[in-house]
């Protein structure tokens, strides 16, 4: 039921475009910001199937 919940909440990020999610995602690492905000960000960039670029 959570991971769901996390899942509906990703999808609000939608309207960001992929390099503005992967730029708030590592800033907010840096920023050691809440992990239940890293885990909806990571949700989100799954949900795309961005994950080979977190790499790059």
């Amino acid at each position: 039921m959570i991971a769901r919940n996390l899942k509906d909440k990703a999808s609000l990020l939608r309207p960001l475009k992929d390099e503005h999610l992967l730029e708030v995602y590592r800033e907010a690492k840096k920023m050691n910001l809440s992990s239940e905000f890293i885990e909806l960000l990571e949700d989100a960039i799954e949900l795309r199937n961005l994950e080979h670029r977190l790499k790059a």
